[in-house]
C-alpha cells in the first residue's frame, strides 16, 4: 500500500510514586533512558509517565494527551486501563498531559503510519523495535499531541496504553510473588490489589516502589476478552454531568485577573494586509476601549467587555491591500480552475492496474463528473485564546486539539523559549480539524492573533472570534472535482475503472474504493488552491466518499441491477483486488446488516419515498447507510438513516453509537446546506443564516448498529460523516435527476 501523507505528517511508560514500567520496552535502552531523563526533569524529580502514574495511596493516574471536544474517548480510555490493570473503576482517575515535548504522542504517528505503509500486518521484534525507537524520536521533534482521526481509542488507547497496562500489571504481581516467596503464576489481580493463594493481599499503591526495580519484559499478553469487566460495556461517562450542569469550563469561559477584552476583524481578501487605521481616534475615543491594533492581515480593539470591543471593531476603518490573484478569484474561478486541471494534470498516478486504455476501448464508456464546495468548521464554540503572564512566563489558555503544538507555536511567535510559555488546554466546544495544528500551517491563526494582541498590549486579555470573523478567518475543508470513467461487462460489472481527480489530498489511500475491478487507474492533482486550509472532520473521505459511492451507484443504473446488490457482488469479486479481501468482507457484510436493520428496498414506495445507500471504509472502519428520503413540494426530506458500523471491538457501544449519530448530522448538514463561496477574494458566508447548520426539525430519525467484530477498534469520531453524502445523493437519483454537486439544498 502507497504511504499516505497523514502517516507521514501525524506521526511508553508507566511512572509515579515510585513505579517506572516502560511502554516502550521494545526500544533501545539509550532512547528509553533519554525520554525518562526528560521525563524526570520536566517533573523536577519526580517520576511521571505518557500515560499512567500509580501513587502510594493506590491511586491511578491516567495522564491522557489526548483533548476532549465532545467525543468523549478520555472516558474509554479509562476502560481500557481499568481492565486491563484489574482496578477499581472509580481508583483511576482521568488527567490531561502536559503541553510538554515529554507527553508527545507517538502512538498516533506509530499508528498512522504502520497502517499506511504495513496495513497493519504485524512486525518483528527487530523492526518494531527500530520503528517505535523512530516514533518516539519524532514525535518528540515534530512537538506532536493531536486528537484527531480517530486515533484515540484504536491507536493511544489500544495499541499503547493496553499495552503499558498489562506490563504494570505483569510488573505489580512480580513484585508481590518475590515479597510473598511465591510464584508469580499462583497470584491473581483483584480491584487493584494482588491476592495469594491463601487470600493475603497487597495494594498496588504498596507494590509500585518495588515493581519499578524490576527488570521490564519485552512484552506481556493483555487480558482475554472473557475477563473484560468495562471493554465493550456501556460505561457512563464522567465528564457529561458538569457539562449537563454547566460546571465544564471551556476555553471561552476562562477569567484571569484584571483581564481586558479583544475582538479582532481580518482583511477582506484573503492574504491582505492592513495598510492603515483611518479613524483611529474615532474609535479610541469609544466608551471602554483602550487599543486598536494592527497584526497581520488584521485589526483588533482591545476594550473593558467583549460587546465593546465587538461593537469597536466593526467600526475600524482600515486601507487594505488586494494581492492578485486573490482578488479576483471567485467560486467560479476555482471551480474553471479545478476542471481544467483535470485535463491538463499534472497527475499523480495513485494506483494502477491491468490496460485500462483498452478496456475503456472496448465497449461504451460511462462517465460521470462530481464536485463539492469549500466547507467552513462551523464550530458552536468560536476561536477565543486567553493570554497573560505571571512569574516570567506567558500563560495561555485555550481548547485546541494539539496543546504541545499551540505551545511550540505561542513561542515561536513570541521569540521565547517553550520553557517560558505555559498551556493550559480546556475542553472544546466542538473542533472538527479546526482547532488541531502541527500538521499544515495556519489552523491555529486565532491563537497566534491572541499571542499577538497581548505582545502589543501586555495585559491579561481574552480574545474571541465573532461568528462573522470566524468565517471570514476560517480554515476551510478544500473544494474537488472528480471524473470517473468506466466500461460494463456482460455480467454488468465494471471491467475498467477511470478515476481523476482535483484537490489537496492527506491520505490519497482514501481516493481508492474496496470494490474488485480488473483494469482500474486513479490519478490525481495534488494542489491546494488560495482558500486558507484545515483538516475537516473524516479529511479526504468525506470528498472521495461521495464520489466513488456516486459512481458506482451510476455503474449499478447504467447496469439495471440492484445498487446493494450490485456493490455485494463487486466485493466479492476478487478479481484484480489485491490483497484486500479481508477490507472487502467486512464492508460486504456491513452492507448486508444495514439493508437488513432498514429492509432495504429498491425503486420508489408507495409514499413516494426512495432509498439510496453509501458505504465507505475510513479510519480502520466500516460503515454501511442506507438513506430514507422523499421529495416534498419540492423540497428535499430525508426521513430516516440506517447505519451499521464495523469498527472493531467497541470500547464503549454508546459513545460509538454517539458518535455516528454525530457525524451523521455533520455529513447530512454539509450534504444539504454547506458550502463556502468566494467573491472578489473574499468569503462571502458570515453567519448561520447563510451557512446553515441542520435544524432539529430536518434531522431524521437514525439507526446505529454496531456490528459485533473480535478485531481491533477502529475509529468512530469520523466514520460517520462519509456514506451520508453519497446515501441520500444515490435515494434522490431515484426520484429525480442525478445530483453530482454538493451542496443538494
Amino acid at each position: 500500500m502507497k504511504l499516505n501523507r497523514r502517516a507521514v505528517l501525524i506521526g511508553g511508560g508507566l511512572l509515579g510514586g515510585g513505579l517506572l514500567v516502560g511502554v516502550a520496552g521494545v526500544t533501545t535502552a539509550v532512547a528509553l533512558h533519554d525520554r525518562l531523563a526528560l521525563q524526570q526533569a520536566l517533573a523536577q524529580g519526580q517520576l511521571l509517565s505518557l500515560w499512567l502514574a500509580i501513587h502510594p495511596d493506590g491511586r491511578i493516574e491516567l495522564l491522557s494527551p489526548h483533548t476532549e471536544m465532545g467525543q468523549g474517548a478520555n472516558n474509554a480510555l479509562v476502560q481500557i486501563v481499568a481492565d486491563e490493570l484489574d482496578a477499581r473503576w472509580d481508583q483511576v482517575h482521568l488527567g490531561q498531559a502536559p503541553a510538554d515535548p515529554a507527553f508527545a504522542n507517538s502512538a498516533v504517528m506509530k499508528g498512522f503510519i504502520h497502517s499506511g505503509i504495513f496495513d497493519d500486518a504485524p512486525l518483528s521484534a527487530p523492526v518494531d523495535h527500530l520503528f517505535t525507537n523512530a516514533m518516539h524520536l519524532a514525535t518528540d521533534y515534530a512537538q506532536l499531541q493531536i486528537t484527531g482521526g480517530s486515533a484515540s481509542i484504536r491507536f493511544t488507547g489500544w495499541r499503547s496504553m493496553r499495552r503499558g497496562a498489562a506490563l504494570a500489571r505483569h510488573q505489580l504481581v512480580a513484585a508481590a510473588a518475590a515479597r510473598w516467596g511465591v510464584e508469580a503464576s499462583t497470584l491473581r489481580t483483584v480491584e487493584g490489589t494482588v491476592v495469594s493463594p491463601t487470600g493475603q493481599t497487597l495494594s498496588y499503591g504498596q507494590l509500585a516502589e518495588a515493581a519499578s526495580r524490576l527488570a521490564v519484559p519485552a512484552d506481556v499478553s493483555p487480558k482475554p476478552r472473557e475477563q473484560w469487566r468495562y471493554i465493550g460495556r456501556p460505561v457512563p461517562r464522567d465528564d457529561l454531568p458538569d457539562k449537563v450542569f454547566g460546571r465544564a469550563i471551556y476555553g471561552i469561559d476562562r477569567e484571569v485577573e484584571d483581564m481586558v477584552h479583544a475582538a479582532v476583524r481580518d482583511v477582506a481578501v484573503l492574504g491582505g494586509q492592513v495598510t492603515a487605521v483611518t479613524n483611529e481616534a474615532e474609535v479610541l475615543a469609544r466608551r471602554g476601549v483602550s487599543s486598536v491594533l494592527v497584526l497581520p492581515g488584521a485589526v483588533a480593539v482591545v476594550a473593558d467587555n467583549p460587546w465593546r470591543a465587538e461593537q469597536a471593531v466593526r467600526a475600524v476603518q482600515t486601507d487594505e491591500t488586494a494581492p492578485e490573484p486573490a482578488a479576483s478569484a471567485t467560486t467560479a474561478s476555482l471551480r474553471a480552475e479545478q476542471l481544467a486541471a483535470l485535463e491538463t494534470g499534472p497527475f499523480e498516478v495513485v494506483d494502477e492496474q491491468g490496460d485500462v486504455a483498452a478496456a475503456l476501448a472496448s465497449g461504451e464508456v460511462i462517465e460521470a463528473t462530481y464536485e463539492v464546495p469549500f466547507l467552513a468548521h462551523a464550530t458552536l464554540e468560536p476561536m477565543n485564546a486567553t493570554v497573560w503572564a505571571r512569574d516570567g512566563q506567558v500563560h495561555v489558555a485555550c481548547g485546541v486539539q494539539n496543546p504541545l503544538s499551540a505551545r511550540a507555536l505561542c513561542a515561536q511567535v513570541l521569540g521565547i523559549p517553550l520553557g517560558a510559555v505555559v498551556f493550559h488546554s480546556h475542553t472544546m466546544g466542538g473542533g472538527f480539524g479546526r482547532r488541531g495544528g502541527g500538521l499544515y500551517e495556519g489552523p491555529m491563526n486565532y491563537l497566534e492573533q491572541a499571542v499577538r494582541i497581548w505582545d502589543q498590549h501586555r495585559k491579561p486579555v481574552k480574545m474571541t472570534w465573532s461568528r462573522e470573523q470566524d468565517m471570514r478567518a476560517g480554515r476551510f475543508r478544500n473544494a474537488a472535482v472528480g471524473r470517473y470513467r468506466a466500461t460494463l461487462g456482460e455480467d454488468g460489472l465494471p471491467r475498467a475503472w477511470e478515476g481523476r481527480s482535483y484537490g489537496q489530498v492527506v491520505a490519497p489511500s482514501e481516493l481508492l474504493s474496496l470494490y474488485g475491478v480488473p483494469n482500474r487507474r486513479t490519478e490525481h492533482v495534488d494542489a491546494r488552491q488560495l482558500v486558507p486550509y484545515a483538516s475537516w472532520r473524516s479529511v479526504d473521505a468525506s470528498i472521495y466518499g461521495f464520489f466513488l459511492e456516486s459512481f458506482v451507484d451510476e455503474l449499478a443504473a447504467a447496469a439495471g441491477a440492484d445498487p446493494l446488490e450490485y456493490r455485494l457482488a463487486l466485493l466479492d469479486n476478487d478479481e484484480g483486488r489485491p490483497a484486500r479481501t479481508e477490507h472487502a468482507r467486512r464492508m460486504a457484510n456491513a452492507l448486508r446488516q444495514v439493508a437488513e436493520l432498514a429492509s432495504w428496498r429498491p425503486g420508489v414506495d408507495e409514499d413516494g419515498r426512495a432509498m439510496g445507500i453509501g458505504a465507505v471504509h475510513s479510519f480502520g472502519s466500516y460503515v454501511a447507510q442506507i438513506a430514507s428520503v422523499s421529495i416534498e413540494e419540492g423540497q428535499l426530506r430525508v426521513h430516516d438513516v440506517w447505519a451499521a458500523v464495523d469498527c472493531g471491538v467497541a470500547v464503549n457501544p454508546d459513545s460509538v453509537e454517539a458518535q455516528l449519530q454525530g457525524g451523521i448530522v455533520f455529513g447530512l448538514t454539509a450534504a444539504r446546506h454547506g458550502r463556502v463561496d468566494i467573491d472578489g477574494g473574499g468569503v462571502v458566508q458570515s453567519n448561520l443564516h447563510d451557512y446553515r447548520l441542520l435544524r432539529m426539525a430536518d434531522t431524521p430519525q437514525l439507526h446505529v448498529h454496531i456490528v459485533p467484530s473480535e478485531a481491533d477498534p477502529g475509529g468512530a469520531g469520523e466514520v460517520g460523516v462519509p456514506p451520508i453524502a453519497p446515501a441520500v445523493a444515490n435515494a434522490v437519483a431515484v426520484l429525480r435527476e442525478r445530483p453530482r454537486a454538493l451542496p443538494l439544498g
